[in-house]
């Protein structure tokens, strides 16, 4: 969907309303993690989410709850990933907390459009990296929660698929 279009072209039959367009930081919380990456504990008990694609492990908490993890820099940056139960991040990864869409929903729309434009306002040093006005500021088409939950389900489903399918094609 366009940013002037609060109507997207292919929708569920049943709804018919307009899209709200929302920044992300007015619909959720965004907190920065703040340990080195060195932290992790190879037989940790909680998860570490740092900015690879990998999750390690850490014997301490310091957020708990579900929410979205953005890689902040380096090669992965903007790479998500879903969080649960209790977990630690990285001082250069962001979690997204206390969310008033479905989460699903968010996270897809963010696998949808959030890296391409991360990659667009880039910072540039010695290692890439976001910061924290850009997440905050980020637009998002927010759908009624019912349409919300529908595409969520959809998009759950195809990933179930998905995956059925790769694990029957290597065995």
């Amino acid at each position: 969907m366009k940013q002037n279009e609060l109507f997207p072209k292919i929708r569920f039959k049943e709804f018919t309303n307009a899209w709200e367009q929302e920044k992300l930081g007015e619909i959720c919380s965004i907190n920065c993690g703040s340990l080195d990456a060195n932290a992790m504990e190879h037989n940790g008990k909680y998860d570490f989410f740092t900015s690879g694609v990998e999750i390690y492990k850490i014997n301490k908490y310091a957020f708990e709850g579900p929410g979205i993890s953005i890689a902040g820099n380096g090669a992965n940056m903007g790479y998500l990933h879903l969080t649960d139960g209790k977990y630690n991040a990285y001082q250069r990864t962001y979690i997204l907390q206390n969310i008033e869409v479905n989460r699903m929903f968010l996270y897809c729309t963010l696998l949808n459009n959030f890296l391409s434009k991360c990659e667009k306002l880039t910072k540039f040093g010695g290692v890439p990296y976001l910061v924290l006005e850009q997440i905050y500021n980020h637009m998002i088409f927010r759908p009624t929660y019912n349409e919300q939950t529908k595409i969520s389900s959809l998009f759950s489903n195809l990933d179930s698929l998905i995956t059925l399918f790769l694990f029957s094609s290597v065995c």
